[in-house]
């Protein structure tokens, strides 16, 4: 290998000559370790906040999360590989605090981000299993990115080989210190020719994120893709630690910790999905579309309260969409029960929640989806807008989901004292009086639809009188 030879692939004819690992900046020595792993952190949030967007989530909380998750994903990385190697450090707790050569432990940077991002996700009340979600494609990114940094500084590298893709280091290279791993045969005196892990593991991270990203438009329940992720990457993994020759091992035995870690997160992955996936579909074929709307609204509004008169709360599940419901039901539609029961209880979703459109569609049917839509108010705009576009273009059942939500309402602020707020919504309520007449509905909802109006009209009545 000529001296001023650092890293080459002989098999595939790469060779790169000179190669430092670092770049001098205003006199200051800047390591391509940490301006790989910054690059890799950067990407992977742009991406995330990407998906974020797409699924209707808001962007300013994943970029706080990121704040927090990146500054103790480092913090994690470095002390889960000072734990491992602590024979050397407890001898050298100087060298804890430089991470310039390298040292971060990707396992241990997951577990501190993904501890971080469970805390701020019950701090701020978001949805968790979402956000991990959201958050398994930024991270699969960044790690595809990051273990570049290995190639600069010349680690995390396997044992010795002559398979296509080989890898010679010069470890004579004046640019930066090669230290040989056990067992790595010195060739010639001047490099070893080894496995390039880091390659092997950035390319599954590649294909790990692309699965991802097709499988995310078909998962059945939140955390699903970061599952994935965990039983993608933790295959991958315990494959490719089996390679390597700078293990971190379980004190006092010869297991190799990562190694071990990833069996675990792996099957815990494809266990957790092939179970919940299992559970859902026979959910699915026991409940009624009533029955699983009635869960899905308890679990997506967890967390949201309705105020009562004597300054008690109540969950906003039992508060709202409940009396919602049972209003409806009340009035026996024949063939209507499932679609305008589910219709009741969903019809906040979308306004109220993280919940998307696609999956409503893809767990209770375009029709229910499509009800839910149009009872979804656009933000800031028009309330009379809104509810002429319910007369023209919603379904009978969003119609009278409308008008029971509508009279529900009212009926709770019978006895508020005047205000503002009050006065705004009983002008909405007369609004709808008016214009609700108008709309035609099938025979069987007719009923319905005038007592409903009665019921609103009486309630608006009171008010005032009460006012005045």
């Amino acid at each position: 290998m000529a001296a001023d030879e650092s890293i080459s692939f002989p098999h595939l004819g790469i060779v790169f000559k000179n190669l430092k690992n670092s770049v001098s900046l205003f006199g200051i020595e800047i390591a391509y370790y940490g301006i790989v792993i910054g690059l890799g952190m950067v990407v992977a949030i742009i991406l995330a906040l990407r998906d974020a967007r797409r699924n209707g989530q808001k962007e300013d909380d994943y970029i706080d999360a990121a704040l927090f998750a990146i500054i103790f994903a480092i913090i994690g990385a470095r002390l889960y590989y000072v734990i491992f190697q602590w024979d050397y450090y407890k001898a050298h707790l100087a060298d804890i605090f430089n991470i310039r050569q390298g040292g971060l432990a990707i396992y241990g940077g997951v577990i501190a981000g993904a501890l971080v991002c469970v805390i701020f996700a019950k701090k701020r009340k978001l949805p968790m299993w979402m956000m991990l979600d959201t958050g398994a494609i930024g991270l699969v990114t960044g790690q595809m990115i990051g273990r570049w940094g290995n190639f600069f500084n010349r680690e995390a590298y396997g044992g010795n080989t002559d398979s296509l893709f080989a890898m010679r280091i010069n470890i004579l290279d004046p640019n930066v210190s090669v230290t040989v791993e056990e067992g790595v045969k010195v060739i010639d005196g001047t490099y070893i020719q080894v496995h390039p892990t880091f390659l092997y593991e950035s390319f599954c991270c590649l294909c790990i994120l692309i699965v991802l990203q097709l499988y995310k438009r078909h998962k059945k329940f939140d955390g699903e893709v970061f599952m994935l992720y965990l039983a993608l990457y933790g295959t991958a993994r315990f494959f490719i630690e089996g390679l390597r020759t700078d293990q971190l091992l379980i004190p006092n035995t010869k297991i190799p910790v990562s190694q071990l870690l990833s069996s675990v997160l792996a099957i815990t992955g494809f266990s957790v999905i092939v179970y919940r996936r299992f559970h859902l579909r026979k959910k699915r074929e026991d409940q009624s579309l009533v029955e699983q709307a009635k869960l899905f609204a308890e679990r997506v509004h967890d967390g949201q309260t309705w105020e009562l008169e004597d300054g008690n709360k109540i969950s906003y599940y039992e508060g709202h969409l409940l009396p919602v419901y049972r209003e409806v039901m009340q009035y026996n539609i024949d063939g209507a029960e499932q679609i305008l029961g589910a219709t009741a209880l969903l019809h906040d979703t979308l306004e109220d929640t993280d919940t998307t459109y696609e999956e409503l569609k893809s767990q209770f049917g375009a029709e229910i989806a499509d009800n839910v839509l149009c009872l979804t108010r656009e933000e800031n705009g028009s309330y009379d807008r809104y509810i002429d576009h319910v007369i023209q273009n919603g379904s009978d059942d969003a119609v009278l989901v409308k008008l029971a939500d509508r009279y529900v309402n009212t009926v709770g602020m019978a006895y508020l004292e005047d205000s503002d707020w009050r006065n705004k919504k009983i002008k909405e309520a007369k609004y709808m009086l008016k214009n609700f007449k108008t709309r035609e509905v099938q025979e069987n909802y007719r009923r319905a639809k005038e007592l409903l109006l009665e019921k609103i009209g009486r309630e608006v009545k009171k008010i005032n009188e009460n006012k005045g």
